[in-house]
């Protein structure tokens, strides 16, 4: 029920927007032929760009699903990703249509002003509209009046979420305890009685909600439960009491007559998304390896002669997808013979083993391109969690316990920690624990569209790198 509302109104959102964007290139071309002379009708193609940006507002569906924590109270971090993804493909549509058609009647004015507008107008939608259309849709009413069965330590972990679902029409009058407790605990929520009293207690509140916390590891008194909520004309929620024994969601899978639980969707172990996902790597891969990496290996070779005669390439054996051992190829940024001979040793700001070409290769990432190479070969992806040497992964996999499951998913050149500001050197355990962090996020969000957003950031990062890049 709540799920299903929680779709409805974020579908409400999409559509509001579906019909803002083209109305808004409507009004902005009205004014700008009204306002100027150097503008008329008969140069803006109104169907084309208007059908255009309509198909754009259809794939933004994909990404609202994101905003649903933003129902109860706006969610900026999560407005500012579906915002950038949104403009992302926009700009995509509009200037794919104006390339596809060569259209040079079309004001570039015009469109860099919608893009501006577009983009803050969506910001403020996606920042307000969910809020306010969970206030409107249900007008301030709760339509589902709730009872709470479940002991009282158990509906204090509760409590908070309890209360942001009332945006969703969820009016929680009181707590049903399973037993008369010796000691109530504090909560702010009344308890009305015990399950012996259900019945009579759904009646003289008028309850058609019940929301059961607490199982008591018996099937007759769950069954006792569902009989007379069902007899009472009431909805019930049964609350997953697994959860209590992890440290994150459980995410439920259906096969057949089963129920299963796992700790992470993993979208990429779709057939279809990885064949998407490959897709995308070699359309990019491809010409960087042909036209790209060779002019920059002359170059390279250029400066290495001049600061560091040698081997222009370095190689190291790494982990991927399933712990599977491969050849890392990167131009080489260190001494051939400097002081210290150790590769598994991490480069550390200012150190005597790069030399300054280098030192410029790493800060802006050139030293990374021959990796192009590794996934074209398909041992690497453009965006997943960066490989480690084996050694590293061990000495790593003791301080995070969960590191191992980077390993899920093929490495890649960029990630999604890489984008937040971890690269470079691992200096202690907790950074290690965030960079692990954003790549279990990312194995268990990803969509192409996440990967379109890491490599759009990824671009910025090269010519405005971190603190870290060194």
């Amino acid at each position: 029920m709540l799920d299903n509302r929680s779709k409805g109104l974020l579908l409400l959102h999409g559509i509001i927007i579906l019909c803002a964007l083209p109305l808004l290139f409507v009004v902005m071309a009205v004014i700008g032929v009204e306002s100027s002379d150097r503008f008329s009708y008969d140069l803006i193609n109104f169907p084309l760009y208007t059908g255009g940006i309509a198909a754009a507002g259809f794939i933004f569906f994909n990404f609202y699903s994101s905003l649903s924590s933003s129902l109860a109270k706006p969610d900026r971090a999560k407005v500012f990703q579906v915002t950038n993804l949104q403009a992302f493909i926009l700009i995509l549509v509009l200037f794919g249509i104006i390339f596809a058609t060569k259209d040079k009647a079309i004001s570039r004015i015009l469109i860099g002003s919608y893009l501006i507008c577009a983009y803050a107008m969506l910001f403020a939608l996606n920042l307000t509209l969910p809020t306010a259309l969970s206030r409107i849709v249900l007008k301030g009413r709760n339509l589902r009046t709730c009872l709470v069965v479940g002991t009282t330590e158990a509906c204090g972990t509760m409590e908070s979420w309890l209360t942001e679902k009332e945006v969703l029409g969820l009016d929680v009058i009181g707590l049903v305890v399973p037993d008369q407790e010796p000691q109530p605990h504090s909560l702010k929520l009344p308890t009305l009685g015990t399950v012996e009293n259900l019945r009579s207690l759904i009646r003289s509140h008028g309850a058609n909600q019940i929301i059961l916390l607490e199982t008591k590891k018996s099937r007759v008194w769950i069954q006792r439960i569902l009989a007379i909520g069902e007899e009472e004309g009431c909805q019930v929620l049964i609350y997953n009491p697994w959860a209590e024994y992890f440290d994150q969601p459980l995410v439920s899978i259906k096969e057949g007559p089963h129920t299963f639980f796992t700790l992470r969707e993993e979208p990429l172990e779709s057939p279809a998304n990885r064949i998407l996902k490959r897709w995308l790597d070699i359309v990019i891969s491809l010409p960087i390896v042909v036209f790209v990496l060779p002019v920059l290996y002359l170059v390279v070779r250029y400066k290495l002669n001049q600061q560091s005669p040698g081997p222009v390439f370095f190689s190291q054996v790494r982990r991927g997808f399933n712990r599977r051992e491969f050849t890392l190829y990167k131009y080489r940024t260190m001494h051939v013979n400097g002081p210290s001979v150790d590769e598994s040793e991490q480069a550390k700001r200012e150190d005597p083993r790069v030399f300054s070409f280098g030192r410029f290769m790493r800060m802006t990432s050139l030293d990374e391109v021959p990796q192009f190479w590794n996934v074209l070969k398909g041992d690497m992806s453009l965006v997943g969690p960066r490989p480690h040497l084996p050694q590293h992964d061990i000495i790593f996999s003791r301080d995070v316990k969960v590191y191992p499951q980077r390993h899920f998913v093929k490495p890649g050149i960029t990630g999604l920690a890489q984008c937040n500001g971890f690269r470079g050197e691992i200096t202690d355990a907790d950074v290690l624990r965030q960079r692990v962090q954003y790549d279990l996020e990312y194995i268990n969000d990803w969509s192409l569209w996440l990967d379109l957003e890491i490599l759009a950031r990824t671009a910025v990062i090269v010519f405005r790198p971190p603190p870290t890049a060194y």
